[in-house]
């Protein structure tokens, strides 16, 4: 009697039959999920729509605002012309700021060692002196104890991934620095 034969084993060629099976079984599925989704698709497209139906699409489409394309030659920034009353943040143009940043990498803790410029190798600092300026608005100096006084008792929230991340060390930056001096004062 042979000691290697495990009686609860399935035969050699039983193995070969649930080998085809599956591959039976997952060829199945590849071809359900592949071509049979794409023929479902073909049927919705071929749907005719009742004649009672079309008579309330055509006044719903006539009650629709009409929006006229905006040709190819229009340059957003250069010939928008703001409407009275209306502020677009979005137009306008960077202009120089002589009074320079809320806060600089050495001022704030909130700035990790990896996203400090100045010690990383940006060799210039004119870009701390810039402000963007929108056309047509005016657009004030954000003022940290006007946000304070505010928000006391209010309760918000930055939502979002790296970039938020930045907005929100930004504001921990300026508001810090405000209640550094009121500290010292």
């Amino acid at each position: 009697m042979r000691s290697g034969l495990n009686p609860f084993s399935p035969p050699k060629h039983n193995n070969v039959i649930i080998k085809f099976a599956v591959s039976f079984l997952l060829a199945g599925l590849a071809f359900h999920f592949l071509i049979s989704d794409s023929f479902r698709f073909s049927s919705v497209v071929e749907t005719p729509v009742p004649a009672n139906e079309e008579a309330g699409t055509e006044a719903l489409v006539a009650s629709l605002p009409v929006e006229v394309p905006l040709s190819n030659d229009f340059a957003a920034n250069e010939s928008q012309i703001s409407q009275p009353g209306k502020c677009d943040l979005f137009a306008g143009d960077w202009m120089p700021d002589p009074s320079g940043p809320f806060y600089t990498n050495q001022s704030c803790l909130e700035i990790e060692r990896h996203q400090n410029c100045m010690k990383n190798g940006r060799p210039d600092s004119g870009y701390l002196h810039w402000r963007w300026s929108p056309r047509g608005c005016n657009l004030p100096r954000f003022n940290p104890k006007k946000f304070l006084r505010l928000m006391r008792n209010k309760s918000w929230a930055f939502i979002g991934d790296s970039i938020s991340r930045n907005h929100v060390q930004s504001m921990l930056c300026i508001l810090s620095r405000t209640l550094m001096f009121r500290h010292q004062s």
